[in-house]
């Protein structure tokens, strides 16, 4: 079962331009899922064994929400940020809209965008993911450090193999109001966030 957390984003760090390094935000962790445990910078968060024990233990089954909406990127143009990822470790990453449905999967509805990883019998397999959908893509090399483009201008969110510099996939949407960065960590491991850096040229080419 997949544990989400939302970002809130520091307005006081951000700057009017169309550059990227100016986009800032970390994790806040009254917004995270209780059996998550975020770093005390605010940038990693953790999804490990006991954590689970311990909330299964105390699981109200009529109040179960993955997550919790803040505060969203409000400035239009362009906004890159950087995650990090375990190798063995299952998760979504993608954006939101505030008013997506608090107990549905990433990916799972028209409101938000998410690239997934899933660990299969034989292979490691990812899903780019709107409305339940996703293209049958086959990524040989598995990305530990993903970068994630969004352009409000253009309606895209791209996702980038940043070691490999290679390009993953590409949301074509008309964006109907702002949105948040989401993450997600379906078994335990961990994900660090990246942010406030430059954004490759290779990224809003």
């Amino acid at each position: 079962m997949p544990y989400y957390t939302m970002m809130f984003l520091c307005l006081t760090c951000l700057c009017h331009c169309l550059t990227i390094s100016c986009t800032f935000f970390h994790l806040l962790e009254e917004t995270a899922h209780p059996c998550l445990s975020i770093s005390e910078d605010g940038f990693t968060m953790f999804y490990g064994d006991e954590e689970l024990t311990q909330w299964l233990n105390n699981w109200d089954f009529q109040d179960f929400h993955f997550m919790n909406v803040n505060m969203y990127i409000v400035l239009r143009g362009r906004h890159y940020w950087e995650v990090e990822v375990d190798d063995g470790t299952e998760f979504r990453i993608g954006v939101a809209y505030m008013d997506t449905e608090r107990s549905s999967y990433l990916g799972a509805n028209n409101t938000s965008w998410c690239m997934r990883h899933i660990l299969t019998p034989t292979r490691h397999k990812y899903e780019f993911l709107h409305n339940g959908w996703s293209p049958d893509l086959r990524i040989t090399v598995n990305p530990v450090r993903i970068g994630v483009a969004l352009d409000y201008e253009r309606g895209t969110l791209s996702f980038f193999n940043v070691d490999l510099e290679q390009h993953l996939h590409t949301f074509h949407c008309h964006f109907q109001s702002y949105v948040h960065p989401c993450f997600g960590l379906d078994n335990p491991g961990a994900l660090t966030v990246h942010n406030s850096i430059e954004a490759p040229e290779y990224t809003f080419t």
